[in-house]
């Protein structure tokens, strides 16, 4: 699996949680503000209470310091604020947009839910919403969260999808869990210290957030008594909301997406987890007073915000060298990494391709295939798609050996014209990826091993379209120097191209080989791909020919032919291909519309065929436009 559908699995999974726990929060707080009554001081301590587990005291503050501040307002920024990135609100949305990356990943009903849940949140008016309907709006989150859950558990092989999805639930419920607690612990000794008495005004709130109170109150009737609270949200290996079987149930999923195996990559997940079980282990709850408990507890966040760091880093989540900056953010600001706060883009476009063959005398017969459909992955989804062919004809489908969808069609009777026109919609997510990239140790060793060569030897041989000579090759190491990371030698080949060539269409023809337009240092996407492909391939590096569209807006920079456009995808250890476009020496992202890939123009020519008949003259018409997501 690719690291950013992971990255997407792991963020949609924490995000389900995350508005599931901060709706159950936020509705235990509008009923203890109905049993407050009109006691200030109380809903006052209530609202520090939540704000401190959900967003900062500081928050609230600066919300109650704006003119014709009413409770409401407090309400509005935890359920529904767009400038909140943990608001309920925004945890659907990042939810749904997750979802919609990895829909080939995760069951349909999954998707469904999700989103039908973004579209009623899209039809509420945030500026209108009262404390009177917003409970509707929470108690929907929580049984869209619910309802998920069992369709994960009910319709999802156990692959390596589903163990991500759980780690990232596990782990979130764990930090919200001992969150929760030290709050609790802090406001309950305050409040004793203030009164000289025991109080279990919030013991019974932290069960209620933690959805607790039912089955705490079964193990322990009719006691409510702190230590035993804590006990049980803590150590109650029965319970699924308590600390340790979290903690165990994040052990056990990233055992089985190792596959019991503890490799050079994972020992410091599987030490870290270890640790913190160990940690548990040890103390006894009932023993520690207040101080020693918050303590505990803080170390235990500390230690959940690390293997939620070391994952990441393990399975290329995020940018490595972002987790040092991370771990000096506040606790609020670390729960807002998301795929929506990445610079995550979404684009959706339409895009019709029309071919039209002329022949010089009448055609009997004709044979032919077309690769014009886009494809379907993780990170671009077809929407729709249709092909009309002129004379009508019966196409049919397959996929080659590349993974590209190619359509036949065979036309028997005479003709003197040939029309294919494909009409396709596709959806494209993609954040920027390749200059985040950390080559590590372990991705070297990967690159460097016999079965990675072996698995991608086609990428790595070069074709009569792809070679370039010994000179040439000579001219690039000088200009470029001594290759030791891929990932950023591929970067520098990009620039280097796009720096040196001429772009320009007059020079060089669709049987234009590289080593021939590297010695002009002209041509178009199709030349500088080759080139770049030969240069690749010679320094060991899996890499492949993309054909597709561009997208080229209004007052936009990118280059492209009009009728298509070519780059290259370069195999990365442990990450994926990564898009590069040499022509506008930019990543392929989300304006770049992936339809073949192959080793070389030949393996993804759009139409290829053969007639009986005179000479043809061919008129190719594109047009891609944007359509609103």
């Amino acid at each position: 699996m690719l690291s950013r559908v992971a990255n997407s699995l792991y963020w949609m999974s924490r995000n389900a949680e995350r508005a599931e726990n901060n709706a159950r929060i936020l509705d235990v707080q509008l009923l203890q503000m109905i049993e407050a009554s009109d006691e200030e001081l109380v809903r006052d301590r209530d609202w520090k209470l939540i704000f401190e587990i959900c967003a900062s005291t500081e928050m609230m503050e600066h919300i109650k310091s704006k003119p014709f501040y009413d409770e409401e307002n407090l309400v509005h920024y935890l359920a529904l604020s767009e400038e909140n990135w943990n608001s309920i609100g925004n945890c659907v949305r990042f939810v749904r947009e997750n979802a919609r990356v990895s829909r080939d990943h995760i069951p349909d009903d999954y998707w469904e839910t999700w989103n039908s849940s973004y579209w009623a949140l899209q039809e509420t008016d945030s500026q209108q919403i009262t404390m009177r309907n917003v409970r509707g709006f929470l108690k929907q989150v929580k049984m869209t969260s619910l309802t998920s859950q069992g369709i994960i558990e009910s319709a999802m092989s156990r692959g390596v999808a589903y163990q991500i999805i759980k780690i990232g639930k596990w782990l979130e419920r764990a930090e919200k869990t001992a969150r929760i607690l030290n709050v609790v612990c802090e406001r309950t000794r305050e409040r004793e210290m203030e009164e000289q008495t025991e109080d279990y005004y919030y013991w019974l709130a932290a069960l209620r957030m933690a959805n607790g109170y039912e089955a705490y109150l079964k193990a322990n009737p009719p006691l409510m008594d702190g230590k035993e609270v804590l006990c049980f949200l803590t150590s109650n290996k029965a319970f699924p909301r308590s600390i340790i079987y979290c903690l165990d149930h994040v052990r056990d999923a990233v055992h089985d997406l190792e596959g019991g195996i503890v490799s050079h990559y994972s020992w410091e997940l599987y030490a870290k987890l270890d640790q913190l079980r160990t940690d548990f282990e040890k103390i006894d709850i009932r023993a520690l007073d207040s101080d020693e408990m918050m303590d505990f507890l803080n170390q235990f966040q500390n230690g959940c915000n690390e293997i939620g760091e070391i994952f990441s880093k393990t399975y290329y989540l995020i940018d490595p060298t972002e987790s040092q900056q991370e771990t000096e953010q506040t606790q609020t600001q670390r729960q807002t990494q998301t795929m929506g706060t990445k610079g995550l883009s979404s684009m959706k476009y339409k895009i019709e391709h029309t071919n039209i063959f002329e022949y010089d005398t009448i055609v009997d017969q004709s044979m032919n295939s077309i690769r014009l459909k886009p494809r379907t992955d993780e990170c671009q989804r077809l929407l729709s798609y249709r092909a009309e062919i002129t004379p009508a004809s019966v196409a049919k489908e397959y996929v080659d050996i590349w993974g590209n969808n190619v359509e036949t069609f065979f036309i028997a009777e005479h003709h003197r014209q040939l029309e294919v026109k494909t009409t396709s919609v596709v959806s494209i997510q993609k954040s920027p990826f390749v200059h985040r990239i950390d080559y590590s140790p372990e991705m070297n060793a990967i690159f460097h091993s016999q079965l990675f060569s072996e698995h991608y030897l086609a990428y790595l041989s070069n074709t009569a379209y792809t070679y370039i000579s010994a000179e040439q090759m000579a001219h690039v190491d000088e200009q470029l120097g001594e290759m030791t990371n891929p990932v950023q030698f591929a970067i520098d080949v990009t620039e280097f191209l796009n720096h040196h060539f001429t772009y320009d269409g007059e020079s060089t023809n669709v049987s234009t080989k590289a080593e021939e337009s590297f010695g002009l240092m002209k041509g178009v996407c199709q030349d500088i791909t080759h080139v770049m492909l030969g240069i690749l391939r010679n320094k060991n590096i899996p890499a492949r020919y993309v054909s597709g569209y561009l997208y080229v807006g209004e007052n936009s920079a990118l280059v492209g032919d009009a009728a298509s456009h070519a780059w290259v995808e370069v195999m990365v250890p442990g990450i994926g291909w990564v898009g590069l476009d040499p022509t506008n020496n930019v990543e392929a992202l989300e304006h770049h519309i992936r339809v073949g890939v192959g080793r070389d123009y030949n393996d993804v020519s759009p139409v290829q065929g053969v007639y009986r008949g005179g000479s043809q003259s061919l008129d190719v018409k594109v047009s891609v436009s944007l359509l609103e997501s």
